[in-house]
């Protein structure tokens, strides 16, 4: 680890334990500071296999969510989160020390980690682009199984409405399976990833029609 990493995530963890909607629920704040942990390990891990500034990518990996330092009380705040965190991100880059160059680089990539879109002019280099990518594939691992699932009160639904939301999922799941990221072992982790879900989700669905089948089986 090197220093400006190491005083990087300090950093982090105190701008993150300014917010006020992290105060009130700490496994949120535990959550929101160990992701962005998650994302710059998986910026680490793709540096290295792709031959990549690894100290750049994880820095921007660790700031990309850097303004859930404040509560976000819009949908459209929210959406611009990349953007904001882009701000904060310059003015710690440059107290780093890091050239301007790379600075623009990890910005635009903060930037447009959420929807796409910064207001500010900037490229879309491999670095830039990977800093989405690693949130995607941190984001797209068990956890979000979990969250998903409490999130649609999954084990409150009738038999009936569980079965009827696994069948509309899974044609997108299966989609998933296929997309690339902008580096091969970006790619490799995303789909690793994506099939573990699609595997889950299968066998849930399995799992629930199974005894229907087998008493209808029986019956005939």
């Amino acid at each position: 680890m090197t220093e400006r990493i190491r005083k990087t995530m300090i950093y982090l963890r105190k701008s993150l334990a300014e917010s006020p909607r992290l105060q009130r629920i700490p496994g949120q704040m535990d959550y929101r500071y160990t992701h962005s942990l998650r994302v710059a390990a998986i910026g680490a891990q793709i540096a290295r296999a792709d031959g990549l500034d690894e100290e750049a990518l994880v820095l921007g990996c660790l700031l990309h969510d850097i303004s859930y330092r404040r509560e976000f009380l819009t949908e459209e705040e929210w959406q611009g989160h990349g953007r904001e965190s882009a701000v904060l991100a310059r003015t710690w880059l440059q107290s780093l020390g890091l050239l301007e160059r790379q600075i623009e680089e990890l910005c635009y990539g903060i930037a447009i980690h959420v929807d796409g879109e910064a207001d500010f002019p900037g490229e879309n280099t491999v670095l830039a682009s990977l800093i989405g990518d690693c949130d995607k594939i941190d984001r797209y691992d068990v956890y979000r199984i979990y969250e998903t699932l409490e999130s649609v009160h999954f084990g409150s639904m009738k038999a009936t409405e569980q079965l009827a939301w696994l069948q509309e999922q899974l044609p997108r799941m299966r989609e998933y399976t296929d997309l690339t990221m902008t580096t091969p072992e970006a790619t490799r982790l995303w789909q690793e990833r994506a099939r573990m879900h699609l595997q889950f989700h299968e066998r849930l669905l399995e799992q629930l029609t199974l005894p229907g089948r087998i008493f209808y089986e029986k019956t005939e």
